[in-house]
């Protein structure tokens, strides 16, 4: 019986073990795609705000790339913290980031980021859209000042 009961305690180890490890790999997937997802709405918000002056919420392809940028935002403030997912994130972003975002910069994009308010948007509902746009510009002026055309 006391044999048993080791080997059912191994077992649970094992289980716990291999659980622990799964879920850390699943957190660090989605937290790369997550920040690959962010930086390729960002470098489009980027290229739209660089080749005409402004982000129109009104363009789909604006409004698409504000409302991955706001996930992203989201999924980055809810995992706020946790230096596990930041790191994961932000390799995500650089690795989408095509030299636009680069280990260099992807820590003050992150968290300039995360110190705005405007970037609270879902898609069923677009409100503030001003303060929306405001904030995606402030976040592409981190990335500096666009080259003129």
């Amino acid at each position: 019986m006391k044999r048993l009961s080791i080997i059912m305690m191994c077992v649970a180890a094992m289980v716990f073990a291999s659980c622990g490890s799964t879920g850390s790999t699943s957190v660090d997937s989605a937290a790369k795609t997550s920040g690959r997802n962010t930086a390729n709405a960002i470098i489009t918000l980027y290229n739209s705000y660089r080749n005409t002056g402004t982000v129109s919420l009104s363009n789909p392809t604006d409004l698409t790339a504000a409302l991955m940028l706001a996930t992203g935002y989201s999924n980055m403030r809810s995992n706020k913290g946790n230096t596990q997912y930041y790191k994961a994130f932000a390799s995500g972003m650089v690795a989408a980031g095509s030299g636009l975002i680069t280990s260099a910069n992807v820590d003050n994009i992150i968290n300039t980021m995360n110190n705005l308010t405007g970037l609270n948007v879902n898609a069923s509902t677009v409100s503030n859209s001003v303060g929306t746009a405001t904030a995606i510009v402030q976040l592409l002026q981190a990335l500096g000042t666009p080259a003129a055309n």
